[in-house]
């Protein structure tokens, strides 16, 4: 009895979580990102704490845009849902600011720490979803509008390389 409830509240977060907020919310933009990854370390050189900061910003920003994890991501249901909504812009392009940075150096070892649909985290979510789904076409337009020529390459080749067809 108390399953479906959980499942109930769990899609009810995602579906409000998901909806836009609206300009007049008074709430900014998130703080730009600054990237801690120099392009004078080997991608596959770059030391753990770098990995893990870019790591906890990724984390941080997905929460931001989606809400906490709730159990129901793995509900197909509840996924399907998810991936016909459109998230904030300006949450989807700070999510995509941080994912081009992770990008830079998780393309190194074939996308698998932040992008892989089974492995990565918190990206999974998003290339799990098939690329006709309004979010993941949300946030592949969010990385094609990186400014930084190197983030949308980097991300343009992980989201190619594991994300699902």
């Amino acid at each position: 009895m108390m399953k479906p409830i959980l499942s109930s509240l769990a899609a009810l977060a995602i579906a409000g979580a998901a909806i836009p907020a609206h300009a007049a919310d008074g709430k900014g933009a998130p703080a730009p990102f600054a990237c801690p990854y120099s392009k004078d370390v080997a991608p596959h050189k770059v030391p753990y704490d770098v990995r893990m900061k870019v790591h906890d910003e990724l984390v941080r920003r997905f929460d931001d845009a989606f809400g906490p994890h709730p159990d129901g991501f793995g509900d197909p249901k509840v996924a399907a849902k998810v991936a016909a909504t459109r998230i904030d812009e300006r949450k989807m392009a700070a999510l995509a600011e941080v994912s081009g940075c992770a990008a830079l150096f998780d393309a190194d070892g074939a996308c698998a720490q932040f992008y892989d649909p089974e492995l990565g985290d918190p990206l999974s979510v998003i290339m799990s979803m098939k690329r006709k789904a309004v979010l993941r076409r949300q946030f592949e337009d969010a990385i094609a509008h990186l400014e930084r020529p190197d983030y949308k390459r980097a991300a343009q080749s992980c989201i190619k390389l594991v994300g699902v067809k």
